[in-house]
């Protein structure tokens, strides 16, 4: 996001600009709303008894209340409606601008240029009334990302697919769609869950718009993949961290109950208290998070990318273009490998690290089956390529299974998660002073791509394409020179990935290849160039 001063060369002109949707104060300032109602009634508790008991109500103070009720709507409406009606939008084939114009004018720029990633989100209060939120991100560290909130869901929609088009360098055939307002009361297509039932009058039953409500579905593109919410629940059964949290959340209240019974009278302490309340809402909200970031997940391949659409409460659609990704982690925890299922995650140059995590919003397949992990790689990541056993790499490892050297890249991968680490060539840690990861950790290369295989519970493949990498650092502590081994920094937009305590042979001859890639591969400017995913004609 940049932010400019009004004399600017390319700002777009008065007409170009455009209010949100009037209802935006009432989404944006409804807790401060409710808070203020709270502490009203509070502050009047005796007058609501008399009225709830008895049906009447001391009306000698009537007045006051009257009025302070009406000056506490005024200052909301005041509040809230002038950052409204101040701030607008304009998108034009520059990018996308919003200005804010009163004493002073300000202005922030999502250049086209420097677009990663579009999404539409849905907090809860704006699907109450049909509104959602266009948020732009943009390549770059930090919140580089500029919103427009908030939108008809249509007028969201049309704005998400200009500014998509913008981004692959396309100009939108329809113009300013700012600048025409008719598109507003476009209706949006119909979803699939809102199809008209079968013997009826043509219309949804309520439990088909109820669906369409909850899940929220878009029908636009190929369909890869859909989440039933029973594999959702299912998944966290197996999920063996989960299982832990909840056991040690049961021990720590049945010890918190022993002690409180020890004299023979329950007693309650505020200190007691403090330490078990976390301890018994910590699951709960664990278990929330994973089932409202998979909640109603559907995937699909759009003209502009993969779209993936989830949540329960607040709901989000995301963008993603194999152009923009930069790294993609598979991971397999124990009990899901009997069932087949995969986790798989994607980052971009200008996703928030941290919101990823506790949104989910990098997960691009939550509890995906062989299937469905097939058609998301096939639309998304670039081929990986055959598998590079460098000579000075092998050390220890024995000869590649018929697994791990799969007729597919998926294959590759999925062969790579399984395989015992002893088959899988490539570097590994192997000092004594690193039990554990030099029996999880290896790190190996294939034409297209670095890979690395670690953990133990839950077995993690992260790929990174070798053409996204901008530099490599090789580094030595006293300590590693004395046990010859070696750390190497991969560095790519929006992230590193560090590999450690592997052999200085190793890691001199993984520096000196991605080193070459480092200077050779990453050059946006022939990024028309960079190998694409199969199902969109590239090539292993």
């Amino acid at each position: 996001m940049t932010e400019q001063s009004p004399d600017i060369a390319n700002d777009p002109p008065e007409s170009a600009y455009s209010r949100f949707h009037p209802l935006t104060p009432l989404v944006m300032g409804w807790k401060a709303i409710a808070a203020i109602v709270a502490i009203v009634g509070f502050q009047n508790i005796d007058m609501i008894e008399d009225l709830v008991k008895h049906g009447v109500v001391n009306t000698d103070n009537l007045w006051l209340f009257g009025l302070g009720a009406l000056g506490i709507i005024l200052v909301a409406i005041l509040a809230g409606g002038l950052p409204w009606w101040i701030t607008t939008y304009a998108v034009t084939e520059d990018g996308v601008f919003v200005r804010e114009k009163f004493l002073s004018t300000k202005r922030r720029i999502a250049p086209r240029e420097r677009i990663d990633s579009v999404s539409v989100e849905r907090p809860f209060m704006a699907r109450l009334v049909g509104l959602s939120k266009v948020r732009i991100e943009l390549a770059g560290a930090g919140e580089s990302h500029v919103d427009l909130q908030y939108l008809g869901r249509a007028k969201a929609e049309e704005i998400h697919s200009t500014v998509l088009e913008l981004a692959r360098g396309d100009v939108p055939s329809h113009g300013n769609v700012a600048a025409n307002p008719a598109s507003a009361e476009a209706a949006p297509e119909a979803p699939e869950s809102a199809a008209p039932s079968e013997g009826g009058d043509g219309s949804p039953s309520i439990v088909e718009r109820a669906e369409s409500i909850a899940y929220d579905s878009d029908s636009t593109g190929e369909l890869l993949a859909r989440i039933p919410t029973s594999r959702i629940l299912h998944s966290l059964v197996l999920d063996i961290s989960l299982m832990f949290w909840l056991a040690f959340s049961i021990v720590m209240t049945a010890i918190w109950l022993i002690a409180s019974f020890a004299d023979g009278e329950f007693t309650l302490s505020f200190a007691s208290l403090a330490a078990l309340v976390p301890a018994l809402l910590a699951v709960p909200r664990m278990i929330f998070s994973r089932v409202d970031s998979g909640w109603g997940f559907t995937s699909r391949a759009t003209a502009t990318g993969l779209r993936a659409r989830r949540g329960l409460l607040n709901s989000r659609s995301d963008n993603l273009t194999a152009s923009k990704l930069q790294e993609m982690e598979i991971s397999q925890p124990l009990l899901w490998r009997s069932r087949g299922w995969y986790d798989v995650s994607a980052k971009t140059a200008g996703m928030d690290v941290l919101e990823s995590v506790t949104e989910g919003t990098g997960r691009i397949l939550p509890v995906g089956t062989a299937a469905e992990l097939e058609a998301t790689l096939s639309h998304l990541m670039p081929p990986t390529g055959d598998l590079i056993v460098h000579p000075a790499m092998h050390d220890g490892a024995q000869a590649p299974s018929p697994a791990v050297l799969g007729a597919s890249d998926t294959a590759l991968l999925q062969g790579f998660l399984a395989a015992p680490q002893a088959q899988l060539p490539g570097a590994r840690p192997f000092h004594w002073s690193t039990p554990i990861s030099r029996r999880t950790h290896v790190y190996a290369l294939t034409r297209h791509a670095l890979l690395a295989r670690h953990g133990w519970l839950t077995r993690t493949v992260t790929v990174i394409p070798r053409e996204r990498i901008q530099g490599v650092e090789l580094s030595q502590g006293p300590i590693s020179r004395r046990i010859g081994t070696a750390d190497l920094a991969v560095t790519y937009a929006g992230g590193t990935f560090h590999i450690s305590n592997i052999p200085v042979t190793d890691a001199a001859a993984l520096c000196a290849t991605l080193g070459v890639d480092a200077g050779t591969s990453r050059r946006f400017s022939e990024r028309a160039s960079w190998l694409q995913p199969r199902l969109l004609g590239g090539t292993a």
